[in-house]
């Protein structure tokens, strides 16, 4: 099958531990076929700056050529998603006044999103746009989708996601070495955002943490938009790195005790969490540990969600591979914050665990915004504007 024409969808995800490319297409309602999939740990990144840039390229180009070659796809478009700390937000007022009052079309909500678009940012582009809620003149209410509706003059809140130009320099140049003709960028954040929460959720407010290896995120989101992001280098690398500092106990067997602990349980001062023939974790000494960082998460948190005035009823869903396998963390959290705390996770056979959400959900973000092809654009112009 020619290029042009290839279904797959090549993702690539980016996060403060691994490198991740898959290579898959939706065959269904829900239902996708993973063709290859690679993987590679790398150095990561803190306070916005790659640990060792020197060998990202590297990393990136093993990755993209393992999953291309196994999977055997000739696709010239890449989408790539960008972590947190290299995200911000502007959410914005746009509005757009129609020719008459008519239906809503699609080309009517792609012009609203062009005209905000004015932003002159050196260092930054706009990667993502999309509306939290929309407006009309012939109704007084809020909608989360007002196509196919009358109306005259279209007004909404859109947030704009800006990526830092030189995330998308290095990550441009890279896919381009691939024969990527096609090169997208998705702020992974967003893409949670929509991937994991139906819309009925989305509807309200909702608050995603993603708590990574040595990079985390809080999101506010609603409707198809982002209210609030906010990125902190601390992850769950942390936890095990404390062990290690003050257990002194080697940093594998730290990882692995962190992994074990269940602050559910009331240990004996001398129960044995993990040892090997020359170190020894206690299970006492490793709980008061990970209790301590996940106070300093909740601070974190409950600090962005005072900011925002956002009510206690809001829960709080927990993904990511930081701290989200933890037994017993969820309830911690739950009572440091007073509100309810949920673990979430994509529903994907095979890829079904919170360490999974951000691969996931771009590539379910990114079979959206991939039917656009061809067909479906003449399609759509035959139809005026919709699909």
């Amino acid at each position: 099958m020619s290029a042009f024409f290839s279904k797959d969808i090549v993702i690539l995800d980016v996060t403060s531990r691994l490198i991740s490319a898959i290579v898959g297409c939706k065959k269904a309602q829900s239902v996708y076929d993973i063709k290859a999939s690679a993987e590679r740990e790398y150095d990561g990144f803190c306070d916005g700056q790659w640990l060792n840039e020197a060998d990202l390229h590297s990393v990136v180009s093993e990755v993209l050529s393992e999953a291309v070659a196994a999977a055997g796809s000739r696709s010239r478009r890449i989408f790539i998603g960008v972590p947190g700390e290299f995200v911000s937000v502007v959410n914005k007022r746009v509005f757009v006044t129609l020719d008459r009052v008519r239906r809503v079309i699609d080309a009517d909500i792609d012009f609203l999103l062009r005209k905000g678009n004015d932003f002159d940012d050196d260092g930054y582009e706009v990667i993502n746009s999309s509306a939290v809620c929309y407006s009309v003149d012939t109704s007084d209410k809020l909608y989360f989708d007002v196509r196919g509706m009358m109306a005259g003059r279209i007004e909404a809140t859109v947030s704009y996601m800006f990526c830092e130009t030189r995330f998308t320099d290095t990550f441009r140049t890279i896919a381009a070495e691939h024969g990527f003709k096609e090169i997208h960028f998705i702020a992974s954040p967003w893409a949670e955002g929509l991937a994991l929460f139906e819309r009925e959720q989305r509807d309200a407010s909702y608050v995603l943490v993603d708590i990574g290896y040595i990079s985390s995120f809080i999101a506010v989101g609603r409707g198809e938009g982002l209210c609030e992001l906010k990125s902190f280098s601390l992850g769950g690398a942390h936890i095990a790195a404390d062990m290690y500092e003050y257990l002194q106990v080697p940093f594998e067997l730290a990882e692995r005790a962190k992994e074990l602990v269940d602050l559910n349980l009331s240990y004996a001062d001398d129960a044995v969490l993990v040892a090997d023939n020359d170190y020894t974790v206690f299970a006492a000494d490793a709980c008061e540990i990970v209790r301590a960082r996940l106070e300093q998460f909740a601070e974190l948190i409950k600090t962005v969600l005072d900011g925002l005035d956002s009510p206690t009823y809001v829960p709080v869903y927990l993904t990511g591979e930081g701290v989200a396998s933890i037994r017993g963390a969820k309830k911690f959290l739950s009572e440091q914050l007073n509100r309810s705390v949920e673990v979430c996770a994509p529903r994907l056979p095979g890829f079904s665990k919170p360490s999974d959400s951000s691969k996931i959900s771009l590539l379910t973000v990114a079979e959206t915004l991939s039917k656009f092809n061809f067909g479906e654009y003449i399609k759509r112009v035959l139809n005026g504007g919709k699909i």
